[in-house]
């Protein structure tokens, strides 16, 4: 009697694991804390960039002889260059990858503001700034994409949200340091017409996150799942075994010995341009239902809250500095305090220094760092919120408070109160930016995702370059007007919220 025959099962070996498999098998730790850590300061690179010069600008207004129009020019050429560049770096990201794409454009946008500093011509000056805009495109929104890549779903919009906080902290950081460097009063005669001053270390200062975070990204990977959909699974698997040493230690053993492709069959040749034709690719699967109702959505949200962010953001300083000189009443609106000092701000001549005024009052560097708190602040709450409410909840909850917080602002008599009205309004719409970004990452495929984010980028930001360049000159002459609007703006974005499916 022979013994029983134990068949052979030759198709017991694992199948390869998918990228959602994979990454829950590497864990969630340390390698995604130091990721949020990195990617925080990507962003605080962006931000400071496009508002740190709300600061510069006023403390420059008579070496550089900078009217309001010429204000609104310096600070509208940044985003000019965003809004011109931004579609081109999502591009570039869902091609050569979303690391390539994060460190050369830091360091580049890091070496045109440290140029900057050196510029005493206006135009020479706008251009340097757009310069900055055309390469800080990038990490605004190419790092939340490479965050969101190594975090498992669970934590992705909470850990996104973290990194945000950071870069919200970047307003503290901006005002904290201008108020230590510009509270020297100091002089080096260079030439008979170039002097050093303090508020040219701010060029440096803005600079430093973003040189720091492009030196430490040649310590980082790619992201796996980039690295699968251009089918180079042995890199990406490379990159899971980093993720699961850095969580779970060296002496821990991974499981996951092969991964699922997620690579796409290659194109088939034609005769229009390559380069045409591949952004013709990318954007055509983003104009078929569902995907081009979520991006009008995303896209007019992202325009409202970026014109009240950029709009309001960049010009605070300013607008705090006009509210604190006045002699009048300080009971009185904040819009009849700006009306009230109408004259003497669109009347002052920035070339002569006999009526020039470049001083900065302490209570607008008090201000601005409260500011720059209650972004960071009010992101870490969001963060910890976003772990109980999605992001479609909140984003209600915080265009609805703008929005509102903007209406109240116009009967507060109170000069203190409205300040911090101020500080509230522009602190929700920043954040509102983060979820709206946020709910981005899961709304749209992978495939497109990073063009995705990059357009709506771009299109939010031909409404902040708009707000940007009119916002100082509107919110002089049409206060009232201008407040409405953008609450308005708020109100009506809250509603089409409505018509996203996550």
């Amino acid at each position: 009697m022979h013994p029983k025959q134990i068949p052979l099962n030759l198709t017991d070996e694992k199948q390869p694991y998918t990228y959602d498999e994979a990454l829950k098998e590497a864990g969630f730790g340390r390698a995604q804390i130091s990721l949020t850590i990195l990617c925080g300061f990507c962003l605080m690179a962006s931000a400071n960039e496009s508002m740190g010069v709300g600061i510069i600008l006023p403390a420059s207004q008579c070496d550089l002889e900078l009217d309001l129009s010429r204000k609104g020019l310096v600070g509208g050429a940044v985003f000019l260059g965003v809004m011109i560049s931004t579609y081109y770096w999502g591009y570039q990201t869902d091609i050569q990858g979303r690391h390539a794409v994060l460190r050369k454009t830091l360091l580049a946008a890091t070496s045109c503001s440290l140029v900057a500093c050196f510029v005493n011509n206006f135009h020479l000056l706008l251009a340097l700034r757009f310069l900055v805009g055309l390469f800080i495109a990038a990490p605004g929104s190419t790092g939340i994409v490479y965050l969101g890549e190594f975090c498992p779903a669970k934590y992705r919009g909470q850990m996104i949200s973290y990194a945000c906080a950071i870069a919200g902290f970047g307003f503290f950081y901006v005002a904290a340091m201008a108020w230590w460097i510009l509270s020297y009063d100091w002089s080096i005669s260079i030439t008979n017409n170039f002097t050093i001053r303090p508020w040219r270390l701010l060029f440096v200062v803005n600079a430093l996150p973003g040189f720091i975070s492009g030196l430490l990204l040649c310590f980082y990977p790619e992201t796996p799942r980039f690295l699968l959909e251009q089918g180079r699974c042995d890199e990406a698997l490379d990159v899971f075994r980093w993720i699961h040493r850095h969580n779970k230690g060296a002496d821990s053993p991974f499981e996951v010995h092969s991964l699922k492709s997620e690579s796409h069959p290659p194109e088939v040749p034609n005769q229009q341009p390559a380069l045409l034709q591949k952004l013709r690719n990318q954007i055509t699967p983003l104009m078929k239902f569902p995907h081009s109702i979520s991006l009008l959505v995303c896209s007019f949200q992202t325009v409202s809250v970026y014109g009240t962010y950029g709009g309001l953001g960049i010009w605070y300083p300013q607008i705090m500095n006009l509210v604190f000189s006045t002699q009048g009443p300080t009971e009185s609106a904040i819009c009849s305090i700006i009306q009230l000092n109408r004259t003497s701000t669109t009347t002052m001549d920035p070339a002569d220094s006999s009526t020039c005024d470049d001083t900065i009052r302490p209570e607008t560097y008090i201000y601005t760092l409260i500011l720059g708190a209650l972004v960071g602040t009010y992101t870490l709450l969001i963060s910890i919120l976003l772990s109980r409410f999605g992001e479609k909840t909140l984003i209600y909850a915080n265009l609805i408070a703008a929005g509102g917080v903007g209406v109240i602002l116009q009967y507060v008599t109170h000069t203190y109160v409205a300040a911090i009205l101020f500080c509230v309004e522009i602190t929700v719409a920043a954040v509102s930016i983060i979820l709206v970004r946020s709910m981005q990452v899961s709304l749209f495929p992978t495939r497109v995702k990073g063009t995705a984010v990059s357009l709506t980028a771009l299109i939010g930001r031909v409404g902040q370059l708009i707000s940007n360049v009119v916002t100082g000159v509107l919110i002089v002459q049409h206060c009232t007007l201008t407040l409405y609007f953008i609450a308005s703006l708020l109100f009506i974005s809250a509603a089409l919220n409505a018509l996203l499916q996550q």
